[in-house]
């Protein structure tokens, strides 16, 4: 586990749970207000990543519906009263009432703090980022080295869309936080891209593609 400040807004990074999926606990250190980012299996860890940050999160803002990501949907709210805020277009939250709709260009506030929301359709038909300042929270959508898993070459190149004209828009700076494994910066992304679009590719490329080695 460890905590990354930057002005107002703390990060809690904790896990892997459930399958290798990160924990994002993001808090107002004005306010004390805090939200969840997600909500993987091992909801313990979860818990555990509040408790060491001495908050109560009252939000859990959703990136895509993918069971690995919503499987502590339902325990969070219990425990904390905790409303969900997606996109009410997802496929695969079956009973998971969304509390709070989100749409692109809107916001989430955690306390002082505000999240813009961005579609960034691709890895699901309605996956979100949520921007805070230099953070960039983008669930599947994009990964150190690459994009996220695609299920078919239409996914892949709508994908790459959301990643080029939506995340690849921020300042090099930003840092994206992905749903598992490392972060990256948009910098670093844009240059590694370059590379692979600078190549020619199968027609039907998709699943796990790495802007280096495909």
């Amino acid at each position: 586990m460890r905590t990354i400040e930057d002005g107002k807004l703390k990060i809690v990074v904790a896990g892997p749970a459930g399958y290798g999926n990160n924990i994002y606990v993001v808090v107002d250190v004005v306010t004390g207000e805090a939200a969840f980012i997600d909500a993987p299996a091992e909801v313990e860890k979860s818990v555990e990543a509040a408790e060491a940050a001495g908050v109560q999160p009252t939000k859990i803002l959703l990136t895509h519906g993918h069971g690995d990501h919503t499987a502590s949907i339902n325990a969070l709210k219990e425990r904390y009263g905790a409303r969900l805020y997606a996109n009410p277009a997802e496929p695969g939250l079956g009973d998971v009432q969304v509390d709070v709709s989100v749409v692109d260009g809107g916001e989430v506030k955690v306390g002082s703090l505000v999240f813009q929301v961005i579609a960034v359709p691709g890895h699901t038909r309605a996956s979100t980022a949520f921007l805070c300042g230099r953070n960039a929270f983008v669930g599947d959508t994009l990964f150190p080295g690459g994009p996220g898993h695609s299920v078919s070459n239409e996914a892949l190149r709508e994908e790459i869309l959301s990643i080029t004209t939506r995340l690849y828009m921020l300042p090099d700076e930003t840092v994206v936080w992905p749903g598992h494994g490392d972060s990256a910066t948009i910098g670093a992304s844009k240059q590694e891209y370059a590379i692979f679009s600078g190549k020619s590719h199968d027609p039907d490329l998709h699943g796990d593609v790495n802007w280096l080695e495909s």
